[in-house]
């Protein structure tokens, strides 16, 4: 049946018109066809039986763009043998999509993260494909965790929109996640096992980061941290704290404990007071049973969520990122080593800028100072210049504070010379001195 034939079909209930769509993964997938642009979210919001049915399809479709971000799983659609039949444009990276750019199945699409829907109106995908909840009382089901990456108007501008029904997705609080089942065109039932991220170990150098960029949040503001080990990290270092608000990107595993503790109660927020705002969820099952209808959180697409003018709404907004290297003038790299990218610009960029909107906010890149290379020697992430290649994140007209385990670096507004000496002063003691040269040489101190 296709998709005028459904639309002309009239039911009696929401309940008649969801038996009527039910169908298999094996039998929708011979609706795609060579040369589709099909849109999915991320994480666990991938549709598993879907994806695995595609991936069969392989010797028949040539040509058939996948839009997706952080991938949990590899599927035989992202394989090397199959890159002439399928291809992957993604502005998230993790282990998945690195792997795939190695094997040039797929590509890193640069943008900030509020534009996703720009991008949709672009690429103009023709199937949108998404896990959500089973329905309600009413006929709706929500989009879950990832759903917010993905606009509704790209949704509703599809020519097929099929839903991956499984009951482990967890309800988002928000309108804009619902999607009725009037609203689509094929619905699939899966049992399919999503995939968890638990916490990374604490390490002592991030204590140390966290430590300082705790004494720097006062009570009542606003916080927004970045997605990833070291942000989530300094989640568990704000227990002490009293009536923080969150507007944030990600919700990750230390909301659930600063929420439960009373931290983030959202008591002098002004904007959405009592509420958090966030866009999509990455973490494990105790997550997702604690956001899972919970009110206290409102779930909004991220070209709302991320507008760096919805940010500064936020009085005394205070954001957190991380980064992997910053240079001596303050350029601030968070998605590449050199040329490889190792992750994406996100909404890093949106957050900084909004805080900077923000009355009374500021803006916080957080790094550890040295990494380990491939022979185990010991290197700075504070260099004189970025390694060539590397991409530029953030620029440093943009950045306001730079902390490592070392200290705070305050560079908004301050010249060459002082923003030299301030990096070099939370730098590693070990690299000092070759960064006090390096500075002399070219004459910025």
């Amino acid at each position: 049946m296709d998709k005028m034939e459904k639309e002309v079909k009239r039911y009696t209930s929401w309940r008649d018109e969801y038996k009527s769509k039910l169908t298999t993964a094996e039998e929708v997938v011979k609706l795609i066809k060579s040369n589709d642009v099909i849109v999915m979210p991320g994480g666990h919001c991938i549709p598993h039986d879907f994806s695995v049915a595609l991936g069969k399809r392989a010797e028949e479709l040539r040509n058939v763009t996948i839009c997706l971000g952080l991938a949990l799983k590899l599927y035989d659609y992202m394989q090397p043998q199959f890159k002439e039949s399928f291809h992957i444009e993604t502005p998230f990276v993790g282990p998945v999509e690195r792997i795939c750019m190695e094997w040039k199945t797929a590509e890193y699409v640069p943008l900030h993260l509020n534009e996703m829907g720009l991008w949709m109106d672009r690429k103009k995908p023709n199937v949108a494909v998404m896990v959500v909840t089973p329905p309600d009382e009413e006929g709706y089901m929500n989009r879950s965790c990832f759903g917010g990456l993905v606009p509704k108007r790209a949704i509703e501008r599809a020519e097929l929109v099929i839903v991956e029904v499984n009951p482990g997705t967890p309800w988002l609080n928000g309108d804009d996640l619902k999607i009725h089942v009037s609203e689509v065109d094929y619905i699939i039932e899966s049992n399919a096992e999503l995939t968890e991220i638990g916490d990374i170990p604490i390490t002592e150098v991030e204590r140390s980061i966290a430590h300082y960029i705790a004494d720097m949040i006062p009570d009542g503001s606003t916080i927004q941290l970045g997605l990833g080990g070291l942000a989530n990290a300094i989640g568990y270092f704000l227990k002490d704290k009293k009536d923080l608000g969150a507007h944030t990107e990600v919700v990750q595993n230390s909301f659930k404990e600063l929420m439960e503790k009373g931290v983030v109660n959202g008591v002098r927020k002004n904007f959405y007071p009592g509420k958090v705002l966030a866009t999509f969820c990455v973490g494990d099952r105790k997550l997702w049973d604690f956001v899972d209808h919970n009110e206290d959180i409102i779930f909004t697409e991220v070209e709302y969520n991320n507008n760096p003018y919805i940010i500064g709404q936020n009085d005394n907004l205070i954001s957190v990122n991380n980064a992997l290297m910053i240079d001596l003038t303050g350029q601030v790299a968070s998605e590449s080593i050199r040329h490889k990218q190792y992750s994406g610009t996100g909404g890093q960029v949106n957050f900084v800028v909004g805080a900077k909107y923000s009355k009374g906010g500021k803006s916080i890149i957080a790094l550890n100072s040295t990494f380990t290379d491939k022979e185990g020697k010991l290197k700075s992430r504070i260099v004189p210049f970025l390694p060539s290649g590397t991409i530029v994140s953030t620029s440093r007209n943009d950045v306001e504070y730079v902390v490592t385990e070392y200290g705070v670096a305050h560079l908004r507004y301050k010249g060459v010379s002082a923003r030299v000496k301030e990096l070099i002063n939370i730098a590693h003691p070990d690299f000092r001195d070759e960064l006090r040269f390096q500075a002399r040489r070219f004459d910025w101190i």
